[in-house]
């Protein structure tokens, strides 16, 4: 019980008038009502102050404290009718009760977001920065605060409570730290994943030294080693229980429920009990009741299905009731009124240090194993954030460690700018997409036709394996130029969970993750092409936010020229936005597949012949795909038809790219001069209409058509397509052209899109389609 706390009467007898009426002469009459109007006012005025704080992309911990603030004795609390009916002592009790309950599950969520194996995994360089951003403020912060404490004068009666503070701000939140990076799409970045597994490391280092001090003080208030010992010892049936009996039936529902399925209800009622059930034993074994929910996060077996089931269903009831409950309870505690400005600045000088020196420790780490210097600081101050557990830890430490009102008040103030500050200094220093520019050139025109080819393909669904798998075997491996696939299966993350990135082997090893249906018809792909075809198979848990940066981090480690993605019209905005950012930002060339359904059976393995088109008007992506079919020329199963339109207009401004384009068709032309299976032709058109025209009646001649993305708009042979609607900014102009209903093209298309870093010039010329950065 806190000093500053007062004893308030519980026993009294149970009146429902009470709890209806609205108005009386006596606003401490209330029990109930009071706590609707907390919730329902701290809910509207957290929205609100989220609104307005989404132009700046502000984190929702900003706008929860907010509105806890604004019902604090400091702001609305602060007027004496709506103080006494506010916080009624009939109401706290009740609001205790829920804020508990809340506590219990909003632990139990974050802890489940841990991912033992993630520790376990973690680098050298995650581990030293872990214990240097906890180890190094806490050391300097716990002996400045003996000087700070003398050159404020501060009551001795302070001295306990300054050294508990001490520790409070210098440790750092694996959760807070999810939270800001999953505001600000950073969750896949390398920066991301490393503030991540060092914060686990941190967060460790912290809790446990938390655990020692406590034990420490709890030995030196009674005296009794034996009594500590007997603590722990009682602590092993809880452990028991829940690692033996609760995890393995939470592994037994994920086994019973399909795949990409949702947990059944019933299982989430049981989940849900086991909550309960833990804090419950904690509770009757002497331990906080929040120990049992804590363990049976981190227990949670680490599975992508069964946590987004829970974060879907218990956190949507957790954010929107049980939170508000606890925002409430912070926000009744804070009083800004009584904070002297002597508390203030031996509180400011305080973080200050413990802030700078983890800066520091974190900065100097990270120099020392090589890391950019502005990534490096960008580092630093993402584990310099404050956020919601550490709200709850000052609340805690406001219960029950005897932390004074002004401490809690200013230490809660001073998290809520510092997550402002960071969010604003992270933004400014770091842009994740900067180490995806490529300073070679990865293309399939710049790999010789000799080279082993390197390609990632990814796939949304499992109806994307057999188009894809088609378009590989038309790439047409040889042992010349064998082909290496990087399959990356890619599963929407629901908002909350850890984002994953795991590794398939297809020979079985028992390290590796089991392989799906997916995996199993690439292996046989491999197996049909053996000494041809290297397979490597991975899945991607994420956001579609950040879906692109596991793409382009495994395009960039790989060394692959071409990423094939598979697109539809009606993909989703969000899948859509996903798709965008890879053309974007992409380290290596992109095609775009639209199947139209031709490609669902496996043709050229079932030795039927391929009929392929490539349409060439000119620019870097017609060249790039009149190099990608070059290579499926040598095919004997693909029968390819070269199409190139011509304008009877042949003035180019750009002569440049005029020699480009002639010199690629010579070449194109040479090397298949004497085989039947490959012919080209030229047609003349005037103006879009003809284009349209042409492609309409040719396209159901072939199973596949490929397309370059950009092109010239003000060209003769694209001349007034503008006017007949919206461009489908990600299929480029001939791409919408063929995908389009009016079409009735029955044909799949692969729109193909060169590196842009090679494409500097059509990048930097305003008359050319490119794809505007998505937002992020």
């Amino acid at each position: 019980m806190s000093q500053n706390s007062t004893t308030e009467l519980v026993c009294e007898t149970f009146d429902a008038y009470k709890i209806t009426r609205f108005m009386h002469e006596d606003e401490g009459y209330f029990s109930f009502s009071p706590v609707i109007v907390q919730i329902g006012l701290v809910t509207l005025l957290k929205t609100i102050f989220q609104f307005l704080l989404m132009p700046f992309g502000q984190q929702r911990f900003v706008s929860e404290i907010l509105g806890g603030i604004a019902i604090s004795p400091s702001f609305l609390g602060h007027i004496g009718r709506i103080n006494k009916y506010l916080f009624a002592p009939r109401s706290v009790l009740i609001l205790d009760t829920f804020e508990v309950l809340g506590l219990i599950f909003v632990l139990f969520l974050l802890s489940m977001r841990m991912d033992i194996d993630v520790v376990r995994k973690c680098g050298k360089l995650s581990v030293v920065i872990g214990l240097a951003s906890f180890v190094v403020p806490t050391v300097i912060t716990t002996v400045m605060v003996s000087y700070l404490s003398g050159f404020f004068k501060l009551d001795q009666d302070l001295h306990k409570e300054v050294y508990v503070m001490a520790v409070l701000i210098s440790t750092s939140s694996f959760q807070v730290v999810f939270s800001i990076l999953e505001d600000l799409k950073l969750l896949n970045s390398e920066l991301g994943r490393l503030a991540l597994s060092s914060s686990m490391i941190s967060g460790l280092f912290s809790w446990s030294f938390s655990v020692f001090l406590a034990d420490v003080n709890e030995a030196t208030s009674f005296g009794s080693k034996k009594s500590i010992m007997l603590e722990h010892i009682s602590r092993i049936p809880l452990v028991m229980v829940i690692v033996f009996t609760f995890r393995p039936m939470m592994s037994w529902m994920v086994r019973q429920t399909p795949e990409g399925q949702p947990l059944k209800q019933s299982y989430i009622l049981i989940i849900s009990t086991m909550v309960l059930l833990s804090g419950f034993f904690g509770e009757i074994n002497g331990h906080h009741y929040l120990f049992g929910p804590l363990l049976l996060g981190l227990a949670t077996p680490n599975s992508p299905q069964l946590n987004s089931s829970l974060m879907e269903k218990i956190g949507t009831f957790v954010d929107s009731f049980l939170v508000p409950c606890f925002l409430v309870g912070v926000g009744r505690r804070i009083n800004l009124f009584i904070t002297t400005f002597k508390l203030l600045a031996f509180v400011q000088a305080l973080i200050f240090i413990s802030t700078l020196t983890k800066l520091a420790a974190i900065v100097v780490t990270s120099l020392y194993y090589k890391m950019p210097f502005r990534d490096a600081l960008s580092l630093g101050i993402i584990l310099n954030c404050k956020g919601f557990v550490d709200t709850l830890l000052y609340n805690a430490a406001n219960k029950f460690e005897g932390l004074k009102t002004e401490f809690f008040s200013i230490l809660v103030v001073t998290a809520m700018l510092q997550s402002v500050f960071v969010t604003l200094l992270v933004r400014l220093l770091y842009d994740p997409s900067r180490r995806y520019i490529a300073y070679t050139t990865r293309t399939i025109q710049n790999t010789g036709l000799h080279s082993e080819l390197q390609i990632i393909a990814c796939l949304h669904q499992q109806d994307d394996v057999p188009p894809i798998i088609n378009v590989l075997e038309a790439t047409n491996p040889t042992r010349e130029s064998p082909i290496t696939i990087y399959v990356l299966n890619l599963k929407r993350l629901i908002e909350g969970t850890l984002p994953l990135f795991i590794s398939h082997k297809l020979n079985g090893s028992s390290s590796s993750e089991k392989i799906d249906s997916v995996g199993n018809a690439f292996c046989r792909f491999e197996q049909e092409n053996r000494d041809l075809v290297t397979v490597q198979c991975f899945t991607s848990f994420a956001p579609y936010a950040t879906m692109h940066d596991d793409v382009c981090t495994l395009a960039l480690e790989k060394g692959a020229s071409l990423v094939i993605v598979p697109f539809q019209r009606s993909d989703s905005p969000s899948l859509r936005a996903a798709n965008r950012n890879i053309l974007g930002k992409a380290p290596c060339s992109v095609a775009l597949l639209i199947n139209r359904g031709n490609l669902d059976r496996h043709i050229l393995s079932d030795r039927l012949t391929m009929k392929v088109c490539v349409v060439f008007i000119g620019g870097a992506d017609d060249r790039e795909t009149l190099a990608y079919a070059q290579r499926m020329s040598g095919h004997p199963n693909i029968r390819l038809t070269v199409l190139r339109l011509v304008s009877e207009d042949q003035t180019i401004n750009d002569l440049i790219e005029r020699r480009r384009n002639l010199s690629m068709i010579n070449e194109f032309s040479l090397s298949n001069n004497d085989c039947p299976r490959v012919s080209y032709k030229e047609e003349m058109v005037e103006q879009g209409n003809d284009t349209v025209r042409l492609l309409g009646a040719m396209c159901n001649d072939f199973d596949l058509i490929m397309v370059g993305r950009r092109h010239d708009p003000d060209s003769s042979q694209l001349m007034g397509l503008s006017e007949w609607g919206e461009i489908d900014q990600d299929v480029g102009v001939i791409g919408d052209i063929m995908a389009s209903k009016d079409c009735e093209c029955k044909a799949s298309i692969l729109v193909v899109q060169q590196q842009a870093s090679v494409v500097v010039e059509m990048i930097q010329s305003q008359k050319y389609i490119s794809v505007p950065n998505s937002d992020r």
